[in-house]
């Protein structure tokens, strides 16, 4: 029998040395586990809107509304601020 640390200081005792860890998934921006529940919600109700549309569209959209302030997206919304190309985006040529 193998005893093995994790990053979070928990011991596992194994029989097979050649485990393969379980997959932890990122949390950037420290969700606790009430807003994962939450988040998982909102895409899974966002993926039965919009199938066509990529998950990581999806979640890029839900982060940013989340993390942003509510007055920068409602400025970004009433004043048209990406409607317009942006700085970095090529125009056709005329």
């Amino acid at each position: 029998m193998v005893n093995m640390t994790l990053d979070d200081n928990e011991k596992i005792e194994c029989e097979n040395e050649n485990l393969v860890r379980r997959h932890v998934p990122e949390n950037p921006y420290n969700y606790t586990k009430l807003e994962l529940a939450e988040r998982k919600k909102a895409l899974i109700d966002m993926h039965r809107d919009y199938p066509t549309l990529p998950v990581s569209w999806l979640e890029m959209v839900y982060d940013f509304n989340k993390n942003t302030p509510e007055d920068e997206v409602n400025a970004i919304i009433n004043e048209g601020r990406w409607e317009s190309p942006g700085q970095f985006s090529e125009l056709p040529n005329k």
